[in-house]
């Protein structure tokens, strides 16, 4: 019988979360499903925790590989896959028990290539829920109606069909970061109808140690929009997804170039400047209307050379990040000892006063 879905679970020395993640996956109420995961030659011990789990459990394949990086364990799973709708769940994440059935069910009802769904951050001491103002329930058919879904481009708070990721051949670039945003770009770009199940389903552990927070992650981010535009403009897509498309690479650009180191920066910035077209150009000094007065700061400043404006945005930024840090350190530990000074007087006053009464 044919699965209804598989799941890839690509792993690397995660041995201090696998556990969670694979309990999650082999307790879903809908039993029907199928479960790759990619070895991809991590040197701790999550092998063993895997073939425990897949003595214990048929539906499990182990797949051994050596070390390539998350795309290319990823596509290494394709050539296995026989369920008709395809979900990716990363090793250090979960996903709630009846999120293969209510995804599943969706699909079914919409006929979606794509069902996009909600997910929940998790920290060592607490849950945040992600919140989604932009996306309504309602099923994506136009350009206007996905391109909200745009702003969330991991592959795997969607549940995939098979069929449409073979025949659009939806692989991961191998050797990048970011390496889901070209995939949902193509995937959300081409498809006929997205649906919205609007349901926090999976579970994002919020890992200090994620390659996201990594220098090459930013440095590829222009590797990965350069792949998206060429897709863009030879599909024919480029002119409906044009504007918002100049404006994710940009504040995605401004938000990494914030995070790097300054030898990272110089290495990024060279590769940013050989990207843009006077196309790119031309919108950022004249029709970036939408988009956030640092962002616009930060390309007049870095790419168009006004020296100001660059002293200005690192100005604010190093104010900021002052401001944040007096916050922190003085003025709401001093607001708390005021508040706590002053219950205390209060109820000695009310003391006091019950005295003389």
């Amino acid at each position: 019988m044919q699965p209804k879905i598989s799941i890839i679970i690509p792993v690397y020395n995660v041995e201090k979360y696998l556990r969670q993640c694979l309990d999650s996956v082999v307790n879903q109420t809908m039993q029907e499903i199928q479960i790759i995961c990619v070895n991809d030659g991590s040197p701790d011990g999550s092998r063993a925790i895997l073939q425990e789990y897949a003595d214990r459990d048929s539906r499990i394949e182990i797949i051994d590989k050596p070390n390539g990086g998350l795309s290319s364990a990823r596509n290494a799973a394709y050539p296995s896959i026989k369920g008709k709708y395809t979900l990716f769940v990363d090793s250090d994440d979960w996903i709630d028990l009846e999120a293969c059935e209510k995804l599943f069910a969706k699909a079914e009802q919409t006929g979606a290539e794509i069902v996009f769904f909600f997910w929940k951050k998790e920290y060592i001491l607490k849950t945040k829920i992600v919140k989604f103002r932009r996306i309504t329930p309602q099923d994506k058919t136009t350009v206007e109606e996905k391109l909200p879904l745009l702003d969330f481009t991991s592959a795997w708070c969607k549940l995939w069909r098979s069929d449409f990721l073979f025949e659009n051949r939806l692989y991961f670039p191998e050797g990048l970061c970011f390496e889901d945003c070209p995939v949902s770009w193509k995937g959300i770009t081409v498809a006929r109808r997205v649906s919205v199940l609007p349901e926090p389903l999976y579970h994002y552990r919020n890992n200090a140690n994620s390659i996201v927070n990594t220098p090459k992650y930013g440095i590829d981010t222009v590797f990965i929009y350069n792949e998206i535009e060429k897709f863009l403009r030879e599909s024919g897509h480029y002119k409906d997804y044009r504007d918002f498309f100049i404006c994710q690479k940009l504040l995605l650009w401004q938000l990494c170039f914030g995070k790097m180191t300054r030898l990272s920066r110089a290495k990024m910035f060279p590769l940013i400047r050989e990207s843009l077209t006077d196309e790119d150009r031309n919108f950022y000094r004249g029709e970036a209307g939408t988009m956030t007065k640092k962002a616009i700061w930060f390309y007049r400043g870095l790419i168009d050379g006004n020296r100001c404006d660059a002293i200005k945005y690192y100005c604010l930024d190093c104010l900021k990040c002052l401001e944040r840090f007096l916050k922190r350190t003085v003025i709401n530990p001093m607001r708390v000892f005021l508040e706590n000074r002053a219950s205390t007087a209060s109820q000695k006053n009310g003391i006091t006063n019950n005295k003389k009464c």
